[in-house]
């Protein structure tokens, strides 16, 4: 986890960005090494092309100022809460079914309302804003992330009650342990002043958590992701009882990237 509070978003990646295609020409190439039977093994391959990093890579990036009002949707309590989709990301056009997504990104520009009534300000306690993450699934061939993109889809108290308009679009919500969604990040309480907070997530390696309240460790996240999946970055908001109202703002350069890499026989290497 990163409070990246220094006016500028981190760079994922640097330098050679290789194609789909490139990999598996540098895996062909490899394979095809040595001499009569004597050939370098798809396994062996794998992991050179694992231990150089080379991997292809996917991103998206919105530069938009989008306030979200978790008071627009009162429940009996009273209590609301707001998700708002801000941001959706393709994962990598590949038709090789032993390809899995490595690693993914997000960074995200965004500030509270600036004041809390329960305390917790400058910290992560009682923060009532954060992000969530879902990937969708399209039904259909005809669902594809360029479609999505240019879909209105409207905010709603949660992001498990936009799952009957986003299926109206032919996407449905991926589900993991009952629930449609992984935390991302919190903001920091009663802060209107714009920050950026950067969260890994690394297949096969267990993410660090400094704060469990303040971030997600994206567990199953990895492992549940496809090539024709869309990842889906909500913006949430949430207010209770004597708590007049609850804002997140986001303001800009909103960025994902995934890292995809490939597995043979169920073992990612």
């Amino acid at each position: 986890m990163a409070d990246l509070n220094n006016g500028s978003l981190q760079l994922v990646r640097t330098g050679l960005n290789p194609t789909v295609e490139d990999v598996f020409e540098a895996r062909r190439i490899l394979t095809q090494l040595g001499t009569n039977n004597h050939t370098v093994p798809m396994e062996i391959a794998l992991m050179i092309l694992s231990l150089a990093s080379y991997h292809p890579y996917q991103s998206s990036i919105k530069q938009l100022e989008a306030i979200y009002k978790a008071n627009d949707f009162w429940k009996p309590g009273p209590q609301a809460s707001v998700a708002g989709l801000y941001l959706t990301m393709a994962t990598l056009p590949i038709s090789d079914t032993i390809a899995r997504a490595k690693s993914i990104t997000f960074q995200m520009e965004a500030a509270d309302q600036g004041w809390a009534t329960f305390g917790g300000e400058g910290t992560y306690r009682n923060s009532h804003t954060w992000y969530e993450v879902s990937i969708l699934r399209p039904q259909s061939t005809a669902s594809t992330a360029a479609s999505l993109a240019n879909t209105d889809i409207e905010n709603f108290p949660t992001p498990q009650e936009a799952r009957v308009q986003l299926r109206n679009h032919g996407w449905d919500m991926v589900e993991n342990d009952g629930t449609v969604t992984w935390k991302v990040h919190k903001n920091i309480t009663a802060s209107s002043e714009y920050r950026h907070y950067r969260v890994d997530w690394v297949a096969g390696i267990p993410t660090e958590v400094d704060d469990p309240g303040a971030m997600g460790d994206g567990q199953g996240f990895l492992a549940l992701l496809r090539p024709g999946d869309v990842v889906a970055l909500w913006a949430r908001a949430e207010v209770c009882l004597a708590k007049h109202r609850s804002v997140l703002w986001v303001e800009q350069l909103t960025f994902i990237s995934n890292k995809l890499g490939l597995t043979r026989f169920g073992k990612r290497l």
